[in-house]
C-alpha cells in the first residue's frame, strides 16, 4: 500500500511538472512567433513606405520631363482642331438614379419634419 502511494504521488508529481514545461515551452513558441510576426510587418511596412516613395518620385512632373528631355521625346500640346469633344453619355441606370434621388428628397424632407418637431423642442425646453 505504501509502495502504491509513492509511486501514485511521484507520477502525480511529474504530471504537473510535465504540465507546468510544456506551458513554458509554449510560452516561448509564442514569444517567437509574436517577435517573427512584429519583424514581418515591420519589414512590410517599411517595404510599403518605399514603394509609396518610388511611385511619388515616378508620377513626379519634374521627373517626367527630365526622362523626356533625355530621351530626346518633343511633348506638344494638341491644336484645338484636334481635339473632339464627345456630347454627355447618360447610362440608362441615370433615369433610376434620379427617381431614387426624388424618393430620398422626401425622406430628407420628412427627416427635417421629425427633426423640427422633436429636437429643436427638447433643445428648447432644456433652455428654459
Amino acid at each position: 500500500m505504501k509502495l502504491f502511494k509513492m509511486v501514485s504521488s511521484i507520477s502525480v508529481i511529474t504530471l504537473i511538472a510535465l504540465l507546468y514545461v510544456h506551458q513554458q515551452v509554449e510560452l516561448v513558441k509564442l514569444s517567437y512567433a509574436i517577435e517573427y510576426k512584429e519583424k514581418s510587418l515591420k519589414d512590410i511596412l517599411d517595404r510599403r513606405d518605399m514603394l509609396g516613395y518610388n511611385i511619388d518620385n515616378l508620377e513626379a512632373p519634374s521627373r517626367l520631363e527630365r526622362v523626356l528631355i533625355s530621351r530626346n521625346i518633343d511633348m506638344a500640346f494638341p491644336r484645338k482642331g484636334n481635339v473632339v469633344k464627345i456630347a454627355k453619355y447618360e447610362p440608362k441606370n441615370a433615369a433610376r438614379r434620379h427617381a431614387g434621388a426624388v424618393s430620398s428628397g422626401n425622406r430628407t424632407y420628412l427627416a427635417g419634419l421629425f427633426d423640427f418637431m422633436g429636437l429643436r423642442s427638447e433643445a428648447q425646453a432644456n433652455e428654459k
